[in-house]
């Protein structure tokens, strides 16, 4: 229990920006992969960290994913989850994005192409 606990808070920290190690990433992943109860945690905390955030966030978020800023949360927490489970989204992806370095691949991943 206290694995998956951890892993949890890992697998919401990948999604809200801070970086994890490469072998906390890796285990996040797999535990991602395997589990939709996590996968369901995991969104629920990561809309909930990101809903906290000000108002200019949700905008430019809603800005490049194309939603409502009501929905920005909500979307940047599904997309980028969707994309560490099918393993489109990396380490060094994940890495960047706690760096604040938009590249275009994240911002494909955030437009949900």
């Amino acid at each position: 229990m206290r694995a998956y606990i951890a892993m949890t808070l890992i697998a919401t920290g990948l999604l809200a920006g801070c970086a994890p190690t490469e072998q906390q990433y890796d285990a996040t992943v797999t535990m991602l992969q395997g589990s939709a109860r996590a996968r369901t945690e995991v969104q629920n905390m990561c809309v909930k960290r990101m809903s906290a955030t000000d108002a200019a966030w949700h905008r430019n978020a809603a800005i490049v994913m194309n939603v409502s800023d009501k929905d920005a949360p909500r979307v940047a927490c599904s997309r980028y989850l969707k994309a560490l489970v099918s393993g489109r989204a990396t380490y060094q992806d994940t890495v960047d994005l706690s760096n604040r370095r938009y590249t275009p691949k994240l911002v494909k991943i955030f437009q949900g192409r």
